[in-house]
């Protein structure tokens, strides 16, 4: 009987609060990358360079794609490199993109300012902590994942309240600038003392070099064989479900959230009170990732998969048949609890069905094509806006998809019961 088999929740905060504050601030400081948080200076950043929907989605998409691709030779270094080390180079790097960004003049600056952004916050500020909490925890990965995870919710909670207060007062370019620096000085001296390794972690953390990883735990612990990513580009259900899985939520919730402006106004709600909604969307993602974090350490990851997309279709169908203040706030919970389900469930997953020795390199194969698929919306959603089509048909693609990513756990893992390779 593992130590962690039948921990509270409190007593999970208690004896390992630093290493998951560690993941709580990873992954607040990736919103520095991420599409919710660049789309809050969409309007600034079209007006001052001359851009379209379509235009400004086209760029973005691009320099996504290159992050991605980036992405797939990058994340290999989980595998090889300490954990406080890398994560100090990594917050490092999507503060320089920050102020990179703060200076963009023209198109070639903004794309090359894209990249670096997506690269570091949404690529790799996300792959270092997620793997490096996946490894280190078993009996309590789903929950461990879910806690980290809630820096993103808080982020998408504060953040376009003080962007929106923020650009009355300042120029966009300033708070760019202030941001990154905030960021750097607050966290980066703390990242040692917050990433030691405790007796209370049952996972066996990074093996490649154990002697960075004390005390080590032995592999007896893991649930699976520990495959290679060539291995794991055998598997029929990496291909037919698991994909999935990441690039459809990544899909829908990067485009909406890129045009939540033009959502908006279509919608005729002032940016104030769509903005302020995000609350709801924080709300709710911590008990989305709650929910799924207590699933999979009850149920595993591969039954409670079928699970994830419920949400994302309903905020779908809510968006498409309501245009009151209230149901905004119930699409929001919905759009929230969706978000927060995905991450820790995918991750625990890939552990589940893969192992963890070679968890980098396996999600540097998994992780970009999520990225790829959060490149591709901004500009499809966008074209799709610049030549006419309405709220509603975006919606009902979005709707199709996430149906799609419901129906194939559902017949993979629930059905045909294939939870092995």
């Amino acid at each position: 009987m593992h130590r962690f088999a039948s921990i509270s929740l409190q007593t999970l905060l208690q004896i390992e609060w630093r290493f998951l504050l560690f993941g709580f601030l990873m992954s607040f400081w990736s919103s520095l990358g991420q599409t919710f948080f660049i789309s809050l200076f969409s309007s600034e950043i079209r007006a001052d360079l001359g851009l379209s929907h379509g235009g400004f989605g086209s760029y973005y998409a691009i320099a996504t794609t290159a992050s991605a691709l980036t992405l797939f030779w990058l994340g290999k270094l989980a595998d090889t490199v300490s954990v406080p080390r890398l994560s100090v180079m990594t917050l490092g790097g999507v503060c320089l993109a920050a102020l990179h960004f703060s200076t963009v003049s023209s198109v070639v600056m903004l794309t090359i300012g894209i990249y670096f952004l997506r690269l570091s916050g949404q690529g790799m500020m996300y792959h270092v902590y997620s793997t490096a909490v996946t490894r280190r925890y078993v009996e309590v990965r789903g929950r461990a994942l879910a806690i980290s995870g809630f820096g993103m919710n808080a982020a998408e909670a504060l953040f376009p309240v003080i962007v929106i207060l923020g650009l009355s007062v300042f120029d966009w370019r300033f708070l760019w600038m202030m941001l990154p620096i905030f960021a750097f000085i607050s966290f980066a001296p703390a990242i040692g003392f917050l990433t030691r390794r405790t007796p209370f972690q049952d996972g066996p953390g990074r093996t490649q070099q154990p002697d960075t990883e004390i005390p080590e735990i032995p592999e007896e612990t893991e649930q699976a064989p520990s495959l290679r990513r060539r291995e794991v580009m055998r598997d029929s259900a990496f291909w037919a479900v698991i994909i999935w899985l990441m690039m459809i939520p990544g899909f829908t919730i990067t485009g909406l959230f890129f045009h939540q402006i033009h959502i908006a106004s279509e919608k005729g709600i002032p940016l104030f009170i769509w903005s302020s909604n995000y609350i709801w969307y924080a709300l709710a993602a911590v008990c989305g990732a709650l929910i799924s974090g207590i699933l999979v350490d009850r149920f595993s990851a591969h039954r409670s998969a079928v699970l994830a997309q419920i949400p994302m279709i309903l905020a779908c169908l809510v968006l498409m048949m309501s245009d009151s203040f209230i149901m905004l706030a119930v699409f929001f919970a919905l759009f929230g609890c969706a978000g927060g389900m995905g991450q820790p469930l995918v991750n625990a997953l890939l552990a589940e069905r893969y192992g963890t020795k070679w968890l980098g390199e396996i999600k540097a194969l998994a992780s970009p094509l999520n990225v790829f698929s959060s490149a591709l919306s901004p500009a499809v959603m966008g074209i799709l806006f610049d030549y006419g089509a309405g709220l509603n048909t975006v919606l009902g693609l979005l709707l199709g998809l996430s149906c799609f990513s419901l129906a194939m756990p559902l017949l993979w893992f629930n059905i045909l019961r294939r939870t092995r390779i």
